[in-house]
């Protein structure tokens, strides 16, 4: 077999294979690849949950500051 041959048939299977995975999954090993972190809404949340939970308004500030992300998805969703 030429080494052609080889070469086209690994470009191929590496087709064959790439067409199978998750494309959310692609987009964010390629992201990681240029150096960049994919969002994560969910970490993010938990992050600043955190944050909020620590402050001394018995909860008040962060209780504005969540209502103010709900609306914002829910507006996000809503178009």
């Amino acid at each position: 077999m030429a080494e052609d041959d080889i070469k086209e048939k690994v470009l191929n299977d590496l087709r064959s294979l790439r067409g199978k995975l998750d494309p959310e999954i692609l987009r964010e090993v390629e992201l990681r690849m240029n150096g960049q972190v994919p969002y994560d809404k969910e970490s993010a949340r938990k992050t600043v949950e955190l944050f909020l939970h620590a402050r001394h308004d018995q909860g008040a500030f962060a209780e504005k500051v969540l209502k103010a992300l709900k609306d914002k998805d829910q507006e996000k969703d809503s178009k």
